[in-house]
């Protein structure tokens, strides 16, 4: 079933749903796409000198085992 089709049956859907069914998806469409939204930078923008400059510290942090791991990090949240 492609994108057109499935969109012609939600159409369908909504038409004949009743009122808690519909508060339900809204609900549902609503924190969806309220987590696909990009985040805001906060800031200046970094120059190129100070991309390099942090992305070579973080090599850096990286070789001398400066890091978590995913288990590690998974632990904090």
């Amino acid at each position: 079933m492609g994108t057109l089709e499935i969109k012609a049956d939600l159409h369908r859907y909504v038409e004949q749903a009743d009122d808690d069914f519909l508060e339900l998806v809204h609900v549902l469409f609503g924190k969806h796409f309220q987590q696909q939204k990009p985040h805001e930078y906060v800031g200046e923008p970094l120059t190129l000198d100070e991309l390099n400059k942090q992305c070579m510290e973080a090599v850096e942090d990286v070789q001398k085992g400066n890091f978590y791991t995913i288990e590690e990090a998974r632990k904090t949240y």
